[in-house]
């Protein structure tokens, strides 16, 4: 018998949705057998990668949703906020004068994200329903618990780089979206097409815990339409990455900060923090301790401590406790020195 090469496309039916509720009609049609394509950076390696298991099969049909012409748009209201559409690409992101001005944490996350060839391809909603980094969930003969199986390899094998520190369960893996923690400090909101119709969902409840096959609510026929972000009163925003090399690479740890500071005191604050949980971290703790104080070197600190005190990591990767901290303080500093 010869093996299936790896690395070449599977079969596939491509379907180019031209409304939201044709996109959700083809989902419910092929029961679990389609998924939505927009740039594909993520999907289609998985699909080359023969990603599957019990409870996850490589898809037949791909319902591609950047032909649904308000899936690309940015829409913008001085008074409401801003509605990024699932499609917009993560170069237009970084780029939009309106976001770098009034939403400047999410074109600084967006910059962070790969190379130039894969922030034009990319898009706002793929990058934020990404599946794991972890090798075990991406290796063809690995079984693992996000496929079905019943094990977590990672545990015991290599777990130095992109799984988790803090709020780990059965599953390792820390959650891989750059553009995630911005949105859940910017109190942004998840617009949600499915066969019942369509719901929004703040994202601090868009993710799950590492229990099931999936990272977030999603069902198989509901897509993420669109992102709704409130504007925001006068603010410090700020993201910061740390990763293996300083380009193309996911965040070792990362975090996005988003305060409000009339006369220097922290009257609001959101610290969330990526790439060391299942999903984007909101380090409350860290926020209480600031929260209607002024910064100074050492409330810095006290917060900073606060950030990973429910850390639990493993064998390998206790570095990402001391880089976590390192981090905070250093875009705490940053806030202070803005708001001065």
């Amino acid at each position: 018998m010869i093996e299936v090469l790896l690395y070449e496309l599977p079969s596939f039916e491509l379907l180019d949705a031209a409304t939201v509720r044709d996109a959700v009609a083809s989902l419910t049609k092929y029961n679990g057998k389609a998924r939505v394509i927009g740039g594909g950076t993520d999907l289609l390696s998985l699909m080359k990668d023969r990603v599957e298991g019990p409870e996850l099969t490589v898809p037949e049909v791909l319902v591609n949703i950047k032909t649904i012409p308000e899936l690309s748009q940015i829409t913008y209201d001085e008074h409401t906020g801003i509605r990024i559409g699932a499609a917009v690409t993560l170069n237009r992101l970084q780029t939009s004068d309106v976001i770098k001005q009034e939403f400047t944490v999410l074109s600084q996350a967006a910059g962070h994200v790969g190379t130039t060839q894969i922030r034009n391809m990319g898009t706002l909603g793929g990058n934020i329903c990404q599946r794991p980094r972890c090798l075990y969930f991406r290796h063809p003969h690995f079984v693992c618990y996000k496929k079905g199986g019943d094990k977590c390899y990672a545990v015991a094998g290599e777990h130095r780089y992109y799984h988790s520190i803090m709020k780990h369960r059965r599953c390792v893996m820390a959650h891989p979206s750059d553009m995630a923690p911005p949105l859940i400090a910017l109190k942004a909101q998840a617009i949600i097409a499915g066969p019942e119709g369509g719901r929004k969902v703040p994202f601090e409840s868009f993710f799950l815990n590492p229990t099931g096959i999936g990272e977030t609510i999603l069902k198989w026929a509901e897509f993420l339409v669109a992102v709704e972000i409130p504007n925001q009163e006068t603010t410090h925003q700020l993201f910061l990455k740390q990763r293996i090399r300083r380009a193309v690479d996911f965040a070792l740890s990362s975090v996005a900060m988003v305060a409000c500071m009339p006369d220097g005191v922290c009257e609001d604050i959101r610290v969330v923090l990526g790439g060391i949980a299942p999903f984007p971290y909101v380090a409350s703790m860290a926020e209480e301790i600031i929260r209607g104080r002024r910064l100074d070197e050492r409330l810095i600190s006290d917060a900073a401590e606060a950030s990973v005190k429910e850390a639990r990591p493993l064998p390998m990767n206790g570095y990402k406790v001391d880089l976590t901290k390192t981090l905070v303080r250093r875009a705490l500093t940053l806030i202070e020195q803005r708001s001065g």
